[in-house]
């Protein structure tokens, strides 16, 4: 085309284009409150309708909104179609299938959430959806009825119920909001939760109040119950967070946890803690590997185990540690109580099944591979353990031990270990429970008293009053009635005194045994046969070996026997003593290489059998034969001597083939 040709072109289409931008006007203007152009039937039917009679309205297609902060975007809102009208001062966007897009700048988490309707007011930045809205972020696809979003603290919140889905996990709740910032989703007004977490393991949960956060974590409060297949927990709050590749839940207010272990479809070895604190950490197989516990007071229950009954322990604090998802150590770094309802009973015990408490200032519990056997315990502080109101041992310090059953209870200086049933008190440094034995021992500067169960009478005392010892050593069998002592033993019931090295007190037969360096000291009545006037009077005795039983009223010495009554004394080597009714001798007998003396007149006698008669206070004395000497050298011998206290006068009787014999020495010679 030629130059001139051009020119005149390029006037025709500048006449044109202004003859023609006066007619656009003319056909596009609506006055105003009319409708726009017809749009696509569903936005005719419903943002078109809506806006019937709205001045000043504008519609738009593929509307897209955009919020940033510095370089930053903060969010982004899009839907296929929009109109915006005035409303009020503002301006208000009404859109349809809406898409919004929000994402946190420092972790970079984001939320998305689709749906079919939404209103826009772009001076607050606020908007809401409805019509059925979903939320993806963080994991969690969320659905609800209708969701607002509120720019100052960039929370959807829903307007009605919701519920959501995190890979097998299912929550519902009256009401929800997502925290996209944060990445976490929070559910309102009956919780429920239950399914599957991100490890495979069954879940439920129910709460007033639930945030789900990003990576497994999840925090509930309100009347929380949280149900796996090792744990029902209850609390007014409760957390969980994954640490390593276990979690940890943590529980606080009116918290009570049960603790059970699947073995073969069934429960093993349920644990029951309550307190106020609560905190639990789970290996990857969610085995429970650590229990803290605290409350006012925190408590442990724990089932019945071999040879024991249901077991509850009280403290303040209680730190545990599980193995195999089973109770292994316990710290108790306060004072405790544990306590043990009765035991099933013992085959043959004579003895009912008690209940027990023991008491400590603070301890150390290890438990079996079970986890219900306690196989050790160290106590310190104050230990006390009763069993029921019969038997109670105090101590500062106790160790206990399942492998042989026993209890070992230390003093510390003043503070002695003491023992205490219905008929015996022992204080030592060192006392030791043998409960499957049913003994109990005592050793260094042990004291003790002793009551029969019908009275027991030590060398002819009063029943009705206790016998008391000091020893270096106690045995006690409570089953079998009897106490050992042993070292430097000495033991005493009123003014009756037994001292010796080792003693037996048998409470079946009535009977004691004293052995080596045996010394009894027994206070007697006497009543004088013609006056019945009653003295009291002391007789000792002293032997290798010292027996007494209560049915047969006879006390022997065995042994180099040696008894001295006033200022008679019998040596032998074994000498019977018969008591009396109502505290007296009824008389003794001495038998082998014996020798009497009557220290008040210098006499001596020497024989194989002397028999005292307290009544008459005379000696017979029987030999082959038995000789009588005197301090002044007279010597008779015979088959029977007898010998008359205070008279100085010696009886002598013939015998089959023994002739009585005297030798006399006359006065001064």
């Amino acid at each position: 085309m030629r130059p001139v040709a051009r020119r005149r072109l390029r006037r025709a289409l500048g006449l044109l284009a202004f003859a023609g931008f006066p007619l656009a006007i003319v056909f596009s203007w609506r006055p105003a409150g009319a409708r726009t152009d017809s749009a696509p039937a569903e936005v005719a039917e419903t943002l078109l309708a809506e806006s019937a009679g709205i001045r000043d309205r504008v519609r738009f297609e593929e509307f897209d909104y955009s919020e940033t902060e510095k370089d930053s975007e903060v969010y982004r809102l899009r839907a296929a179609e929009a109109i915006a009208f005035a409303d009020g001062e503002d301006r208000t966007f009404r859109l349809k299938d809406v898409t919004f897009v929000t994402r946190d700048a420092g972790s970079g988490r984001a939320a998305v959430l689709e749906a079919p309707r939404a209103e826009f007011v772009p001076s607050t930045k606020a908007f809401r959806v409805f019509e059925g809205v979903r939320v993806e972020g963080a994991g969690i696809h969320l659905t609800g009825r209708s969701f607002r979003y509120d720019p100052q603290t960039r929370l959807l919140v829903s307007d009605g119920p919701v519920t959501a889905i995190r890979g097998a996990l299912v929550a519902r709740a009256l009401g929800g909001a997502v925290e996209s910032g944060a990445g976490i989703v929070r559910f309102r007004d009956d919780v429920r939760l239950g399914g599957e977490d991100d490890r495979g393991r069954r879940i439920a949960l129910t709460a007033d109040a639930v945030d789900l956060e990003k990576g497994g974590g999840l925090a509930a409060r309100g009347h929380v119950v949280l149900k796996t297949d090792d744990l029902v927990l209850r609390g007014r709050e409760v957390e969980r967070r994954p640490a390593g590749d276990g979690d940890r839940v943590t529980a606080r207010g009116g918290v009570e946890a049960l603790l059970v272990r699947g073995a073969g479809g069934e429960l093993d070895s349920p644990i029951r803690a309550s307190g106020e604190h609560l905190e639990l950490e789970r290996n990857a197989e969610a085995e429970p590997s650590r229990l803290g516990l605290s409350g006012a007071p925190a408590r442990i229950d724990l089932p019945p185990a071999e040879g024991t009954g249901a077991r509850r322990a009280i403290s303040r604090d209680f730190e545990a540690r599980l193995a195999d998802g089973r109770l292994d150590r316990v710290q108790v770094p306060s004072a405790f109580r544990l306590e043990e309802s009765a035991p099933p009973a013992v085959p043959g015990s004579t003895r009912a099944p008690a209940s027990r408490l023991l008491e400590a200032g603070r301890g150390q519990l290890a438990f079996g591979s079970d986890g219900r056997t306690l196989e050790t315990a160290v106590l310190e502080g104050g230990v006390a353990l009763s069993e029921g109101e019969r038997t109670r041992v105090t101590a500062p310090s106790a160790t206990l031990r399942a492998e042989d059953e026993s209890a070992v209870f230390a003093g510390s200086g003043p503070e002695r270990a003491r023992y205490e049933d219905e008929t015996a008190r022992v204080s030592a440094e060192v006392l030791t429970w043998f409960r499957r034995e049913q003994r109990m021992e005592g050793v260094g500067d042990v004291k003790a008293s002793f009551r029969g169960r019908k009275g027991s009478e030590i060398l002819g005392g009063d029943a009705d009053t206790p016998v008391f010892s000091e020893s270096d050593f106690l045995r006690v069998r409570p089953e079998e009635r009897t106490v050992l002592l042993t070292g430097n033993v000495t033991a005493w019931q009123e003014e009756n005194v037994l001292r010796g090295q080792s003693i037996l007190l048998d409470d079946r037969d009535r009977s004691l045994r004293a052995e080596r360096d045996v010394r009894a000291v027994l206070r007697r009545r006497r009543v004088d046969p013609k006056t019945k006037a009653a003295t009291v009077e002391t007789i000792t005795a002293s032997g290798s070996v010292l027996t007494h039983r209560e049915a047969d009223r006879l006390l022997r010495i065995e042994g180099s026997a040696n008894v001295v009554s006033g200022t008679w004394t019998m040596k032998a080597d074994v000498t019977d003593v018969v008591l009396g009714p109502e505290r007296t001798v009824d008389h003794a007998e001495s038998r082998g290489n014996v020798v009497v003396e009557d220290r008040a007149d210098g006499r001596r006698g020497e024989g194989a059998k002397a028999t005292w008669d307290p009544r008459a206070d005379a000696v017979a004395l029987e030999g082959r034969p038995a000789t009588a000497l005197d301090g002044k050298g007279n010597r008779m011998t015979g088959a029977r001597l007898r010998f008359q206290r205070g008279s100085g006068r010696v009886d002598v009787e013939t015998g089959p083939g023994i002739p009585s014999q005297g030798v006399l020495r006359p006065e001064g010679t």
